[in-house]
């Protein structure tokens, strides 16, 4: 762990020298409006660095040099600037590298910290108040996704919540169907962004046979995020958070077809790979069925 220290601006961080966005920013303020606290006996640095490591510590105040003032996230909701160096406070914020910003990342803002404990993803946001350049507001929220689904983070403060949706009358249906089905949880067909959303995909995917095939079928499958065009392996996509098809892992051969009726399914039979065929098929040949949809669904947030 490194101390950076910027004597002009007085805005150090704690961070981890062997990587990672995660630091502690140090500006002269102190406590505005918040609802409860807890006192440490510590050092100051101590105490930087105790808030660094707890997942739940969100902003310290150095009240004496061998006590701090210590808040949790959603307990704190204003800091104040101020002129005094005796007043120091410390919070949480991402800052890629470990080295001390030129100027306070915290204007002109918004600041994010970020994290995902337990499936559920805790944000929260610093921003200048509009009232005053000398407050800065924090706010909190926390993400949770419908049950049978899992998040993900896609990009700085994207979360989408991933799972199958089944198609209940019949139980083969088409790709029109599918995308209606995502539409009514107020999502989209998606595809996998990365290589954790593919396995997840897949592993999903493949045990739906054992779990969600009443009428025994040989193999189950799900349309997933793209149309195809006039162009070969050129797709029209719903969800535009996926990066189209980068992440898509084809059967050997694939895809092979071109035209808006074709469209991209997952996994394939036999080789339990992505492909393509006629987005109006529900079943082939009485073994294959389309069985659902990979939809990606808003999570639920809670505002603090």
């Amino acid at each position: 762990m490194s101390y950076h220290f910027l004597c002009l601006l007085f805005l150090s961080i704690v961070t981890n020298v062997l990587g990672g966005d995660l630091s502690m920013i140090r500006i002269h303020g102190k406590p505005g409006i918040f609802k409860t606290s807890e006192t440490l006996d510590v050092s100051w640095q101590n105490c930087m660095e105790n808030c660094w490591a707890d997942i739940n510590c969100s902003v310290v105040y150095m009240t004496s040099d061998i006590q701090c003032q210590y808040f949790r996230f959603g307990t704190i909701s204003t800091i104040q600037h101020a002129d005094s160096r005796e007043d120091q406070i410390a919070l949480k914020i991402q800052i890629s590298g470990n080295q001390c910003p030129i100027s306070n990342p915290l204007v002109p803002g918004p600041t994010y910290y970020i994290q995902i404990i337990n499936g559920q993803f805790y944000k929260t946001t610093m921003a200048q108040s509009s009232l005053s350049n000398n407050i800065f507001n924090l706010t909190y929220s926390v993400s949770t996704c419908p049950n049978n689904t899992k998040l993900f983070q896609r990009g700085e403060t994207t979360v989408v919540c991933i799972g199958l949706y089944f198609f209940e009358d019949p139980l083969c249906n088409n790709q029109a169907e599918a995308s209606a089905l995502c539409n009514a949880q107020n999502g989209t067909l998606t595809g996998p962004a990365n290589a954790d959303e593919y396995e997840y995909i897949q592993d999903i995917s493949n045990s739906s046979k054992y779990t969600s095939n009443p009428d025994s079928y040989t193999w189950l499958t799900y349309w997933i995020d793209g149309v195809g065009t006039n162009t070969l392996k050129v797709y029209t996509f719903e969800d535009p958070t996926h990066d189209g098809s980068t992440n898509y892992v084809w059967t050997e051969g694939s895809p092979n077809l071109e035209g808006t009726h074709i469209c991209v399914y997952n996994p394939g039979p036999h080789d339990k790979y992505v492909q393509v065929y006629p987005c109006i098929d529900t079943v082939l040949d009485k073994a294959v069925c389309w069985r659902g949809a990979l939809c990606q669904v808003p999570p639920i947030i809670e505002i603090f």
